[in-house]
């Protein structure tokens, strides 16, 4: 039986959740992972539920609300103040994907504040959690679980080691496991990939928006590829919006 002790404000519960996985495992099997790894995993004493994360929702949120306080003298001074110091890592990048760096540093205050915000869910809690608990984003985490286990694999690294929101991203671009493996870059050229590493978050997320369209100077291409970032209209404007304000222009 598949036991989870569920730490949550209503105190804890035991939750059997023997299918999910067998249906995980079975998964993680056809990934190349061997039975011992997968009971490794799943009998690791740090694993936790946090069914409250079920009723939170990552979109609509209010970026130009004065607690956010993203247009404010501070906030748009931070923006610059990075630009400036990493102001030639940030031309490389620019002139790599065509991406230009106001719009990098936006994004980057927009996910986590600039650093500040990066989210204290062990990742693979979070993912399982959203994979147990039926609800619209099951089939999605569960996809994210095994990518997550595989570059830990991959890269050697502990799965419960990785912590970020309770949605599972994580890093200062505030990725998914999917999008690492896909569109994450080495940005210093160390030879590894470290998404609390600024040169390499910030790659990231330049090579994420080339790859969804992104082409200098073209308005509706871009802003389809921002929204490609997070689906929420209001990022979009956010980002937009930022973008201009640390350029120097004012918010249309």
């Amino acid at each position: 039986m598949f036991f989870i002790i569920i730490s949550n404000v209503y105190g804890d519960i035991a939750g059997d959740f023997s299918q999910q996985k067998s249906l995980l495992s079975q998964k993680l099997r056809g990934k190349g992972f061997s039975d011992e790894e997968i009971q490794a995993i799943f009998s690791d004493k740090r694993i936790t539920l946090y069914p409250e994360n079920l009723t939170k929702k990552g979109k609509g949120l209010n970026y130009f609300h004065r607690k956010f306080g993203l247009l404010s003298r501070k906030s748009i001074e931070q923006g610059q103040k990075i630009m400036k110091e990493h102001s030639v890592a940030l031309k490389q990048i620019e002139d790599s994907y065509g991406v230009e760096k106001e719009f990098l540093i936006a994004i980057f205050r927009v996910e986590t504040n600039f650093g500040r915000y990066l989210g204290n869910y062990p990742v693979f809690n979070s993912l399982l959690t959203l994979t147990l608990f039926e609800n619209p984003r099951s089939a999605w985490a569960e996809e994210e679980l095994v990518n997550l286990l595989i570059l830990c694999k991959k890269n050697k690294q502990d799965p419960f080691s990785i912590k970020g929101s309770w949605a599972g991203a994580f890093g200062l671009c505030q990725f998914v496991p999917s999008s690492f493996i896909e569109y994450a870059v080495d940005g210093n050229g160390d030879g590894a990939i470290d998404l609390f590493n600024f040169h390499d978050a910030i790659a990231s997320i330049a090579h994420y928006l080339k790859s969804h369209g992104w082409e200098k100077g073209n308005v509706e291409k871009n802003k389809k590829a921002i929204w490609s970032y997070n689906h929420c209209d209001n990022y979009v404007k956010a980002v937009l919006s930022y973008s201009k304000a640390i350029k120097g222009k004012k918010r249309e």
